[in-house]
Parts: C-alpha cells; structure tokens; sequence
C-alpha cells in the first residue's frame, strides 16, 4: 500500500508537470514579477533539524550539503542533527543549470544536477557485513519551472549501487535504483500565505547533528556509512502552508501517511537485537511494522516563529508517530512506531561580550500509548533539552559546542533515567586552496560511547569536489546508541562533478 500510493502520487506529479510546461507562459525575471517575497521565505525563522532520541547535532543549508553531527537510532539503535546541513542541494550544489529541452518535454525548465561516486570500507571486524561498506555513483537530476506565482521542482537520484541487494525502486526507504528527492508544486497563494505540496524536503530547530523538535524523516544509513551529509535528510510527502503576520509566522505541515526514519535494520549496517541480546547484521534483518493507513496513520507538524530583536524565537508541535521503531509488538518479535505526541520551544542568536550565536531548545515527547510508563515495550515520556554555543576561533578557524540531554519521565522499572550528549565541532578553512576540513564528535559520559565524523574536501575547480573521511563508532557496551554500531566503522572516499 505504501509504494503503490507513492508511485501513483509521483507518477502523477510528473505526467502534470510535464504537461503544464508545454502551454504555460515562462515567468518574469525576479523583480519584475509584482512579488517582492522570495520562495524560500516560507521556511523563515529559527531553522536546524534535531535528531530522533540518541543523537542530536547540527547541519547546514542545502539537502546534500556540508557536514555535521550524527544521528539517534531507534530504542537499541541510536541518532543525530546539523543545522540545517542537510536541505536537499541549492544552485551551488548543483553547479550549473541550462535552459535546454529535453526531447521537447522540459523547454523553459531550468535544469541541472550532478555526478558523486563513492568508496568506503569497514576498517574494524565486521559482524554478518561485506568488507566494502560504500560502493555506488548517484547522478543528481534537478528541474525546476517557474510560472507567476507557482514553482514545480522535480529532483531524482537515479543509482548504482554495487553493495546493495535489491534495485527495483523503494521511495519509502529510499534504496533501488531511483531515490525521488524532490517532487512539488509552490504557490504564493496570497501575500500573506503559500502553499507547498508534494515530495520535499523538511527542516526545523537549532541543532546540530541533534534533533529535538525537527520530527521529519531522516536517513541514518546514509548518514553512517559516508555518503553526503545532506542525504541524512529523508524526502516528506506532504502538503506544508506558510502563514505571515506581523506578530508571528506559522507553518503547518500535512502527511497523509506516515514517513518513517530511514532506520537501521541490518541491512549494510550492523546493529543490536533485542530479541537476540547481542549484535546482529545483514542475517538477521530487523523485524518491523509500520503504520500505513492513508488518511489514518498520518502526521501533523507546527511551527510559529517570529523574530525578537536580534533573537530567533519558535514554538513547536507534532502529532504522529515515534519516526524510528521504539516500540515492540507485545508476543513477538516485531518492533513497531507508538505514537507520539511532542510539544517544545527554541531560541537562537549572538551573545552579548563574548561574541558567537548561542541556541536553546526544550522538547516534551508525551508518548501517548504509555503515558503511566508501565508498559516495557513502549518508549516513556521524556523531555530534552540542547544548549549550544559556535563562534571563531582564529581567522577560518570556528568551534562549536552542545550539551544535549534526555530524561525518561515516569519510569516505575527505576531505569536509568537519563541519558548526556555532548558534542563538539571544529571547521577549518583554507580559502585559496579551496580545502575545508572538519571534525565532529559526539560523546556521551552516561553510556560512555561516541561517533567521530572526520571530514575534508578539496575543490580544485567550481565544478569538482573530491572528499575523503571516515565514521568511527565506539562504546564500552554493545547496547547503547553508538556501542551497537562499533563494527560498522569506515573509511571512505568521493568525487563529485556538478553539470
């Protein structure tokens, strides 16, 4: 049901698209278009995505953009955010664009993209899992069309994957041969409202790597075995309305049925079973049921922000689902998604003296299937809180610190109630040379675990990109959120080519 609906959806977003752009009139050029406001005001306000229990962190701008943190996975798997990072790519991902038709099916499109191969392999003992971790080239497809007042993207990833077992098209967990990033329609309905819907890309809050109140979908493998920090950021079928005022703005989101994590199942990366008590890979695949009653299972997403002086401001709800497995089956061994329900706050901006932006963000996860904390195979209540702090160092030199902690709310079982993360980040910069290279650690004292993400990139021309780095997983138990993944550790390379 779930595929069958989303084919449908994105098969028919195309075929209109297609058909749109043989009658309609090309746009006028920015500014002459009677609207001063910019598409891409509709996601104004304090932005950055939080990671799903277990790993908090901060990204940057575009969908494949730069690094960042790590991810949280699912209860015995574990997670993390950036600020922002992982919005799907802009025009400088994507290099160059062309107005060129193709076969007379996209005049007036503006089209671009480009070309990533990847390489990495498993430099620890390996549990159930091929030696090559990474082995694939994604070839980025990007067109947009523009007409006064509406804007259609369509962005695919088509894929060749040599690690993977299957190639027929899953959008749902986003492995086969086609990855559908992007598929929507924008319209400016009125000055003081617009309307996205279709296949997109979603992100909010202030963290880095570190996700609290950002409940969209992410993409934990990707994120783990070193494809492009941007790809964490897993595509929404949705319907999101901006709303203006003077004192505040307001998005909200729509999904008619629930988008899930891409999470850690075993297949290319190893992980702790439950059921088993000891980590598993490949062979013993998790098993999961998800929600996917069209209409049923569905979400609902709000954010109100304004601006306060020089301080970004956001309140926040969700109504839906736990995004990774949390929850199990009771009588099985299935795991599944209990519902979820979270309300939360941020705020972000410079600090007074010492220089640098300072963030803050609370969340309240009410776990509506145990709201008692009775029930062992239902996630407790928690709340979280992320204290962050950035500025630089030296000239191209910048730092950042968080502290990010979770505390289970009404636990009869006397748990462990708590759970501290921190991490820290260090970008270093050579201008001239087009070299960047950056570092980010997660750790955690409670679980005594942790993640380090080294990075560094070279563009010896506007149009290349070559990447080496590593992910390096580590923990006293086999457990906790990144002592389960110890065996996965990789190294890997890249090279990219935008056309």
């Amino acid at each position: 049901m779930i595929a069958l609906w989303r084919n449908l959806l994105s098969t028919a977003v195309l075929l209109a698209l297609a058909a749109q752009s043989a009658h309609a009139q090309p746009a006028l050029p920015e500014g002459l278009d009677g609207r001063s406001r910019a598409q891409g005001q509709s996601d104004g306000g304090a932005n950055g995505p939080e990671l799903p229990q277990g790993l908090d962190g901060r990204t940057g701008g575009s969908d494949d953009g730069p690094a960042g943190a790590g991810p949280r996975l699912p209860q015995g798997l574990g997670g993390g955010s950036a600020r922002d990072t992982t919005a799907e790519p802009t025009a400088e991902d994507t290099d160059a664009q062309s107005d060129a038709p193709i076969f007379g099916l996209l005049t007036d499109w503006r089209l671009g993209g480009y070309i990533d191969t990847r390489a990495g392999a498993r430099v620890t003992p390996r549990t159930d899992q091929e030696g090559v971790s990474l082995a694939e080239t994604r070839v980025e497809v990007k067109a947009l069309r523009s007409w006064p007042d509406v804007t259609a993207t369509v962005r695919a990833h088509l894929v060749a994957d040599a690690v993977a077992e299957q190639h027929e098209p899953d959008l749902q967990s986003g492995q086969g041969a086609l990855d559908l990033r992007e598929a929507n329609v924008f319209w400016r309905a009125t000055d003081f409202m617009d309307i996205k819907a279709g296949r997109q890309i979603l992100t909010w809050g202030t963290g880095d790597f570190v996700f609290l109140n950002d409940l969209f979908p992410k993409d934990y493998r990707s994120f783990f075995i070193g494809r492009r920090d941007t790809m964490l950021k897993a595509p929404s079928d949705a319907v999101k309305a901006s709303f203006y005022s003077d004192l505040a703005n307001l998005d909200v989101v729509y999904t008619p049925q629930f988008d899930a994590d891409r999470h850690i199942t075993g297949d290319r990366l190893s992980y702790f079973n439950p059921f088993q008590q000891r980590i598993v890979g490949d062979g013993t695949p998790l098993d999961v049921r998800q929600p996917d009653d069209l209409f049923t299972d569905d979400e609902w997403a709000a954010r109100a922000h304004r601006q306060i002086g020089r301080y970004g401001t956001a309140l926040y709800f969700y109504d839906g689902f736990w995004k990774s497995p949390e929850g199990v089956l009771r009588n099985s061994q299935q795991v599944t998604f209990p519902r979820l329900r979270t309300y939360g706050a941020s705020i972000e901006g410079p600090v007074p003296t010492l220089g640098g932006i300072a963030n803050a963000e609370v969340a309240y996860y009410d776990s509506l299937d145990d709201r008692n904390g009775t029930d062992p195979t239902v996630p407790n209540r928690q709340a979280r809180l992320l204290i962050g702090y950035e500025r630089e160092i030296v000239a191209n030199l910048s730092g950042s610190v968080q502290f990010f902690r979770t505390e289970r709310l009404n636990d009869p079982q006397g748990r462990d109630d708590r759970r501290n993360l921190w991490t820290v980040k260090l970008q270093k910069d050579w201008p001239g040379e087009q070299v960047s290279a950056t570092l980010f650690a997660f750790y955690s004292p409670t679980a005594q675990d942790g993640y380090l993400r080294p990075r560094m990139s070279w563009s010896p021309s506007d149009r290349w990109t070559l990447e080496v780095g590593a992910n390096w997983l580590f923990g006293a138990d086999d457990d906790t959120r990144f002592g389960q993944l110890k065996h996965n550790t990789n190294a890997f390379v890249g090279a990219r080519i935008g056309f």
